[in-house]
This record gives C-alpha cells, sequence and structure tokens, in this order.
C-alpha cells in the first residue's frame, strides 16, 4: 500500500514538474516571441522615422531654396540700379569739363555671331541720336553709332576690324592708329619703336579728327615688342571697357549744333 503510494506520488510530482515545465516552456516562448517581434519592429520604426525626417528637411530645403532665389531677383536687380548709377556718376566727370551731352541706352542685344563687331542699343533718332556719334561705357570707348532707327541704334564696337581711331599714348603724348586685328585684339599702330612704353600705358583718343572727341579712355597697354626690322613698335591695348559684359551705354553728342 505503502508503495503504491509512493508511487502515486512520485507520479504526480513527475507529472506536475512536467506541467510545469511546458508552461513554463510556453511562457518562454511567447516572451521571446514578443522580444522577437518587438526587434522586428525596431528597425521599422526607425526607417520610418528617417524617412519622416528626411521628408521634412527637403520641405525646408525646398522653402528656403525658393526664399533664397526671390533674394537673389532682389539682389539682382539692386545689383543693375547700382551700376547704372554708378555708369552716371562716373560719366558726369566728363560732363563738367567737357561740353558733352550724353543719352543713356540700354544694350538691347549681343549677336552671339557677330558680337565683337556690334551691339544694339536702346536709343535712336527720337532720342537726337544720329550715325557716328561716339557711344561710351563707364570706362571708356566703346565704338561708333553705325545705323540708326526711331527707337534704336546699332553700334559698331571698338573690336571690329572696320573701326579706325586716331588715339594717343598718354604718357608720351605719342599719337598714332587704334584699330582691332581679326581676333578682336586691339592694336596702336604708328607708334615709333623708340617711344617709352610700358604695360599699363593709358591710351585716350586724340581729337585730330571730327570723328570722337580727345580725351576719350580708349584702353591700356597690354603688351609691346620692338621688331628690329620696323620703325616702329607693336603695341597690342587692352579695352578699358567689357565689352562681353555691357548692360548699359551713353551716346555722346559732342559736335557743335549747325545753326
Amino acid at each position: 500500500m505503502r508503495t503504491l503510494f509512493n508511487t502515486k506520488v512520485i507520479t504526480t510530482l513527475v507529472l506536475s514538474a512536467v506541467a510545469a515545465g511546458l508552461v513554463a516552456l510556453d511562457l518562454t516562448g511567447r516572451v521571446e516571441a514578443r522580444a522577437l517581434l518587438v526587434r522586428a519592429k525596431a528597425p521599422a520604426y526607425k526607417l520610418s522615422s528617417y524617412v519622416k525626417e528626411l521628408e521634412r528637411r527637403e520641405e525646408e530645403r525646398a522653402d528656403m531654396a525658393e526664399r533664397l532665389a526671390h533674394r537673389s531677383i532682389l539682389l539682382g536687380r539692386a545689383e543693375r540700379y547700382k551700376r547704372e548709377n554708378d555708369a552716371l556718376r562716373a560719366l558726369l566727370g566728363f560732363g563738367v569739363e567737357l561740353p558733352y551731352e550724353l543719352t543713356y541706352a540700354p544694350v538691347l542685344e549681343r549677336r552671339a555671331e557677330s558680337w565683337l563687331e556690334t551691339t544694339a542699343v536702346g536709343a535712336g533718332r527720337d532720342d537726337g541720336v544720329v550715325a557716328g556719334m561716339p557711344v561710351v561705357g563707364a570706362e571708356g570707348l566703346v565704338g561708333r553709332v553705325a545705323r540708326v532707327t526711331a527707337t534704336a541704334a546699332e553700334v559698331e564696337l571698338i573690336t571690329s576690324e572696320r573701326v579706325r581711331v586716331a588715339a594717343t599714348h598718354a604718357p608720351t603724348g605719342t599719337t598714332g592708329v587704334y584699330y582691332a586685328d581679326a581676333e578682336g585684339r586691339g592694336r596702336l599702330a604708328y607708334l615709333p619703336r623708340t617711344t617709352e612704353l610700358k604695360v599699363g600705358d593709358l591710351v585716350v583718343t586724340a581729337g585730330t579728327s571730327r570723328l570722337f572727341p580727345p580725351g576719350l579712355i580708349i584702353g591700356y597697354v597690354r603688351a609691346v615688342e620692338r621688331p628690329f626690322d620696323s620703325m616702329f613698335a607693336e603695341v597690342e591695348v587692352a579695352p578699358a571697357e567689357n565689352l562681353a559684359a555691357l548692360e548699359s551705354v551713353f551716346v555722346v553728342d559732342w559736335l557743335p549744333k549747325k545753326k
């Protein structure tokens, strides 16, 4: 009887231990499953947060770009007005000392195929502009009016091969002829090879003809060569005005009015 009792007790204990073990395994499995699920969800949450952060930053970047573009437009307008104002102030110095009348003209276009030769400006016959008048910028000589309509004019630039200007080497007062070669580079011809020339020397209009008034800045000496077999120096001149970046010019009315 005791043996049977002991057997029942042992069996009961064993079965209880197994049941407890199974319950423990079941609970452990659930806990591990939940842990695995949490670990699986964590990267997804992080990825979602990362995407949302990227979207927020992209929106901020787009907004900032729009504001910067608007600011750039405003600054561009302000800079254009400043340049025009500076040009007017610079050229007013001419008007104080010389009896020139200046007509402001915005540059309308530079033809890609011939920008070295001509440009169109927004002033014409209605503004008192006539063919042959000199044209200047804030820094120096630009060219001459070649053709005129009622409201516009075509200006032949000093980089055109057809232009010839009586010019003076300012430091020595030696007179020669300014012209442009086939590549648009300025040259100063007929200066004796003994002329004291230095890079950076000023070259101005000579005023010995009725084409240009005296004293307008043409440019500066860029290079000098003295060929042994020539009595003249070879002088390259850099135009004072940046003709490729012109936005506005002034037409100079300097000849006395006919009565």
